[in-house]
């Protein structure tokens, strides 16, 4: 969600633009801004902004066009902007394409999580075209980056003195799009805590949000982990690409809040004496949490400070 907050975030720089070449924003001041989620569907997401000048602007003051582009996708534009020449008030529109900012955040990782968002304005005064407004907003987030998740040890079922690895850390990289799916490396790094080598026959992982299947990772090789030992075990992940635009538009309907589920399966290989070989398949990590955000929370707070 944080990419898609520091878009919304990036768009409403576009209406203080008009707002600062109306001459009013900075020098007549600004009241009342507020911010609150519009119709929100798989395609497009909106956000109506209103606020008060301290006067009227006594001129016909518009934006012909505005575009935001990022990675060369264009993923939002203002889709309306409201306002009486004599009246202070003015309501906003602004539309976020959702499948184009997915295209666009994977083209930032294939970047190496580096970008630019190119920001186009056209103002019109008396009906007159004036010179394209033109600025651009670095992006930098290293989002992969901050993905870690770690499970412990803990004892299996059937099987006494046996313990199943430790999940100490994840590290995930992108690698590329294979049809509709988004392809990621997850790395497990797992400890073996037993006193004895434990075959991993096969590791596989699974992600619902929202009860939508959202991904899935699998394993290409089994693997030995030695006695008190710790290896690091690569998952093909994939990223069911046509379901993020939906769990979006669930989540800010459902006012902020998500419904995450995962879980982490080894199937492993034990040889004990008396028992002889057994394979079992153990979950390592379960999740099943609710994920909550605030964009629009921030968002208005952030505007509060420009309130005058």
């Amino acid at each position: 969600m944080g990419a898609i907050a520091k878009l919304i975030g990036i768009s409403f720089l576009v209406l203080l633009l008009w707002l600062g070449y109306a001459g009013y924003s900075i020098s007549q001041g600004v009241s009342k801004l507020e911010a609150k989620w519009g119709p929100v569907s798989e395609d497009e997401t909106s956000i109506l902004v209103s606020g008060s000048f301290q006067r009227p602007l006594y001129l016909p003051l518009s934006l012909k066009e505005v575009d935001v582009v990022f990675m060369n996708e264009s993923v939002a534009k203002l889709g309306k902007l409201d306002y009486s020449m004599t009246s202070p008030n003015f309501t906003a529109e602004i539309l976020i394409f959702n499948k184009k900012t997915v295209d666009a955040f994977l083209e930032y990782l294939s970047n190496g999580e580096k970008g630019e968002l190119n920001i186009t304005l056209v103002p019109s005064l008396f009906g007159v075209l004036s010179p394209k407004l033109q600025f651009s907003v670095p992006v930098r987030e290293k989002i992969l980056e901050s993905i870690h998740l770690s499970a412990k040890s803990q004892n299996i079922a059937g099987l006494p003195g046996v313990k199943t690895p430790e999940l100490k850390d994840t590290k995930v990289s992108y690698n590329g799009k294979e049809g509709d799916k988004a392809v990621f490396t997850t790395t497990l790094v797992l400890y073996n805590p037993n006193p004895y080598p434990i075959p991993v026959l096969r590791t596989a992982y699974r992600v619902w949000v929202n009860g939508l299947a959202v991904g899935y990772g699998e394993s290409e090789k089994s693997v030995v982990i030695p006695e008190k030992g710790t290896i690091a075990l690569p998952l093909k992940t994939y990223v069911n690409l046509s379901t993020i635009p939906k769990v979006w538009e669930m989540h800010v309907k459902n006012g902020e809040e998500s419904t995450v589920m995962a879980k982490l399966y080894l199937r492993i290989q034990i040889n004990l004496p008396l028992l002889g070989t057994q394979i079992k398949e153990v979950e390592l990590k379960t999740i099943n949490e609710t994920v909550r955000t605030n964009i629009m929370g921030e968002i208005n707070s952030q505007l509060s400070e420009l309130n005058t």
